[in-house]
């Protein structure tokens, strides 16, 4: 293990394990630490993949080591050397060419390279995935295009109901997921309201949203952060962690809603057989949510209620469909979609803290934030009234680790959080 640490371990440092630059087929590896400035890390649970930008400065020609055809990057690192299971590694595979440039003070040139994991580096050269011809369960078929990839990763995957099939045709194995994933959450079956298939430290997730909640706040921890208007406020034995910024944006993203798989408010099926036409028409009182705060209220879900009343037919979405051979029940689950998507993307949050190897996407954490306004408890208590707004457990949907390779080390990582409303109490399983 190459220690980068001198001293006591301080929070925005970590502890390099490997970084080194092999050939694809495993050849000699080369160390890189001596000459990698920095590096950025990309998670998000709306990507089935990694992705990587490292920077290299040569200042010495360090010639071979900076060649980076048919080589792949390695890199291994950890917070916690006690924990094996809290270390990050990724195998990184270079992609396009590196772009170098000359340093501001002309004494060194600066490469940087864009990578992103195998399965999606192999993704790439496969254009027509075999088909699947006969039914069986949708996680058995995402783990299938993964085995074409050539996968070493373990499939965390929730089990399904009922049998698919899916006709292909010119498309990589990841599209062929991305299918699998947005047809079963349409499904008969699945009476959640989206699906994900993305990558983590772990390896590969194909979950529920219900699951991912579920078990996030079983497994939240120590994953406690908080935000104080107290400069000296000393948390030192305490779970809780410190925030170092923060940006509120406070109704969710309708793009990001539509990428999930989130449709139109209105919706109607046209019957192929009998050429009926049905509306469908949610009301969200009616449905059931699985939430991160007990009794929080969503108030992009009364917008989506709104819009969905505003007679705009540019935002209807018809479903055609043969009873005989296709789920009556489709159109039904493209209504409720949106409302779903609107209830748990109420507020989006992005925060910046010291690094933590052990947090991931699809994590649940909690986050304490004092209110805006700067009126305290009371002069006994001069501590600001946690907010109601931003305050409460988080779904990290969006993680950057931001690792800099000077003496200190130093580690940050910026999350980008979603909350399933305002107000109500964060849960965890054992409430």
């Amino acid at each position: 293990m190459t220690s980068m640490r001198d001293g006591q371990f301080k929070l925005n440092e970590f502890v390099l394990i490997d970084i080194t630059a092999k050939t694809v087929d495993c050849g000699k590896a080369e160390d890189l630490a001596p000459l990698c400035v920095q590096a950025n890390i990309y998670e998000s649970v709306l990507e089935p993949s990694v992705r990587a930008e490292f920077e290299f400065y040569d200042a010495k020609g360090a010639g071979e080591l900076l060649i980076f055809t048919n080589k792949k990057i390695v890199i291994d690192f950890t917070t916690d050397e006690d924990n094996p299971k809290s270390a990050i590694r990724y195998e990184f595979y270079i992609v396009g060419e590196p772009v170098r440039v000359q340093s501001p003070d002309d004494k060194a040139l600066i490469y940087k390279v864009e990578c992103v994991t195998y399965e999606a580096y192999k993704s790439t050269d496969i254009k027509n995935a075999p088909l699947v011809r006969k039914k069986i369960e949708c996680e058995k078929m995402v783990k299938a295009y993964l085995d074409i990839l050539g996968s070493q990763k373990p499939l965390f995957a929730e089990k399904t109901r009922g049998l698919h099939a899916f006709n292909f045709t010119v498309k990589t194995p990841f599209e062929c997921i991305d299918e699998i994933r947005l047809e079963y959450a349409m499904s008969q079956e699945f009476k959640g309201h989206a699906f994900y298939f993305f990558e983590n430290k772990h390896g590969y997730v194909f979950k529920s949203m219900e699951l991912l909640i579920k078990e996030g706040k079983e497994n939240i921890g120590d994953k406690c952060f908080l935000q104080s208007t107290l400069t000296n406020l000393d948390v030192t034995g305490s779970k809780w962690r410190n925030i170092l910024t923060t940006k509120l944006i406070q109704k969710g993203n309708e793009g990001i809603a539509k990428l999930i798989g989130a449709g139109a408010g209105k919706v109607k099926q046209f019957n192929r057989v009998t050429g009926a036409t049905t509306d469908f028409q949610a009301d969200p009182r009616n449905l059931e949510f699985e939430t991160l705060n007990k009794g929080s209220a969503s108030t992009t879900l009364k917008a989506q209620v709104e819009k969905a009343k505003d007679g705009n037919e540019g935002q209807v979405k018809e479903i055609t469909f043969d009873p005989s051979i296709s789920n009556i029940e489709r159109a039904e689950k493209f209504n409720h979609m949106p409302y779903y998507m609107a209830h748990f993307l109420t507020v989006i949050m992005q925060i910046t803290i010291y690094g933590d190897s052990a947090i991931t996407v699809g994590d649940v954490i909690k986050c304490q934030l004092p209110e805006a306004t700067g009126l305290t408890k009371g002069e006994k208590n001069p501590i600001n009234e946690d907010s109601a707004i931003t305050t409460g457990n988080y779904m990290v949907t969006k993680c950057r680790h931001m690792l800099t390779f000077n003496e200190k080390a130093e580690y940050a990582q910026g999350l980008e959080l979603v909350k399933d409303g305002i107000g109500g109490v964060p849960q965890t399983h054992t409430v």
